[in-house]
């Protein structure tokens, strides 16, 4: 298995259209809410009511153009994947956003039925809206593409995506791309010195990675967009997985508590997480099972247990339906952490800690 590290300007691109294109995720993204605002503010009204009428806020579509950002030749810029696009054919265009290349989409349907839906098929329709869904709003976005005329399609993507480009990505990647390219040269090191399985691991913050049957290579690439999550594709032979930049290293100022301990901090501050990692202390669960315990729907469950990955205090383990389990060296560090910044507190002669109320 050969494993790459990547940093295409493509892949950066199709992840900040995704990650505008889902808003009520917002606050499962380490941009935040004034990310949003102040692009939404930069768009022309026109392309995002494309994006939005495009997406219905599913967080499937756009991604399924990884593959052919995959496929520019070096460097990947975002103007080659404009172009190549531009150039794909329209009923092709449709059956990529449709899913139809996707390993993911396929394992759920057969592609005989994918193309009989997008030749008009009501019932071939059904059975792939039935089976491919990720919810209501990626049923939305599947149906409106289901009817979309392809040349229109095309023309409303090109020109979305030109005008997402003018008006926002230059400027984003202007400023996070050198970010991008050091993350991507400590990349590189690490999986010099690591073990595959175990820079993988650290790679992605407690995801166990394993390849699919037929996967020849796996590439690795940074991206700032959509931080905290890992994002998992497959595309012909290669499987690419996108990781989080992760949060800056420890400040200069010893007053300043360590970046590691603030993470750790915060992803403890809520008692829904903290019952989560309770109940994962008696064993390793999937999202299916989680949800059922504490009676909450799947994608807020979701939400809690991707803060408590990103800050690598539960494991993710591999496959279609993951179980996550608590990562076990987490509480002696959390320990040791808190140990190395907090001065000792001072005793009296008598042994008692004093206070200022002493």
């Amino acid at each position: 298995m050969t494993i790459r590290i990547g940093s295409r300007d493509a892949y950066e691109f199709l992840l900040t259209l995704t990650a505008y294109s889902t808003p009520y995720r917002v606050d499962s993204y380490d941009v935040g809410r004034a990310w949003f605002e102040r692009v939404d503010g930069l768009v022309d009204p026109a392309d995002r009511e494309s994006i939005r009428s495009l997406t219905s806020g599913c967080e499937h579509i756009l991604v399924r153009l990884f593959g052919v950002a995959h496929d520019l030749a070096a460097p990947g810029s975002a103007e080659q994947l404009l172009e190549a696009v531009a150039m794909l054919d329209p009923a092709d265009l449709r059956l990529t956003l449709l899913g139809y290349y996707s390993r993911r989409t396929r394992r759920r349907v057969a592609p005989d039925v994918i193309l009989a839906a997008a030749s008009g098929d009501p019932a071939a329709e059904r059975a792939f809206l039935a089976a491919a869904q990720d919810g209501p709003e990626c049923e939305r976005a599947l149906s409106g593409l289901l009817s979309a005329d392809p040349s229109a399609l095309r023309d409303t993507v090109v020109s979305a995506a030109r005008g997402w480009d003018a008006a926002v990505f230059r400027e984003h990647v202007a400023l996070v791309g050198p970010l991008i390219e050091m993350e991507a040269d400590r990349l590189r090191r690490r999986a010099n010195e690591l073990a595959e399985r175990d820079f993988l691991f650290e790679a992605t913050n407690g995801a166990e990675v394993i390849a699919e049957p037929g996967t020849e290579s796996i590439e690795v690439f940074p991206h700032w967009a959509l931080r905290p999550w890992n994002v998992f594709w497959e595309h012909g032979t290669s499987q690419l997985i996108g990781v989080p930049i992760p949060a800056e290293r420890a400040s200069a100022n010893p007053d300043d508590p360590p970046d590691r301990l603030v993470i750790l901090a915060k992803a403890l501050g809520d008692e829904r997480r903290l019952r989560i990692l309770r109940r994962l202390t008696v064993g390793s669960y999937s999202l299916q099972e989680l949800a059922e315990h504490f009676e909450i729907p799947k994608t807020t469950l979701l939400h809690h247990l991707v803060i408590l990955r990103s800050a690598g205090i539960v494991r993710v383990g591999p496959g279609t339906s993951p179980r996550y389990s608590l990562r076990s060296e987490m509480p002696l560090e959390l320990l040791r952490l808190l140990d190395g910044y907090l001065p000792a507190v001072p005793r009296s002669r008598e042994g008692r800690e004093t206070t200022g109320d002493s």
